[in-house]
């Protein structure tokens, strides 16, 4: 988890990797639960922002995680840097970096 940039009072789920034996069964979804709750416990939102097909169709059954915007990125890394605040140094992979040709998704975490 990472603190949401540009978000006040969210977590991001940054990195999720299960074992290509494990993959499938569940574990990670469950395990990300548990995490989220603990984090809206402490009284925080969390999102999760994924292109990985399984995990989306896993989150999209899941009666915890709401599906909030599925699409294309219409955001940039310039975008980020005139709204995003403390960021000072970023290597020359962040500002190259998009999702343009992605369709990602973004759940959010419900108790």
């Amino acid at each position: 988890m990472i603190q949401f940039p540009m978000r006040k009072g969210w977590k991001r789920v940054h990195r999720m990797v299960v074992l290509p034996d494990y993959q499938g069964i569940g574990i990670g979804i469950k395990f990300i639960d548990e995490i989220s709750k603990g984090y809206m416990d402490e009284g925080w939102k969390v999102n999760l922002t994924t292109t990985t097909p399984a995990l989306v169709g896993g989150l999209s059954r899941n009666d915890k995680w709401n599906l909030v915007r599925a699409g294309r990125s219409k955001s940039t890394y310039s975008d980020f840097k005139k709204y995003g605040k403390g960021i000072t140094k970023m290597g020359n992979h962040s500002t190259a970096a998009t999702s343009r040709n992605r369709i990602t998704y973004s759940f959010n975490f419900k108790k």
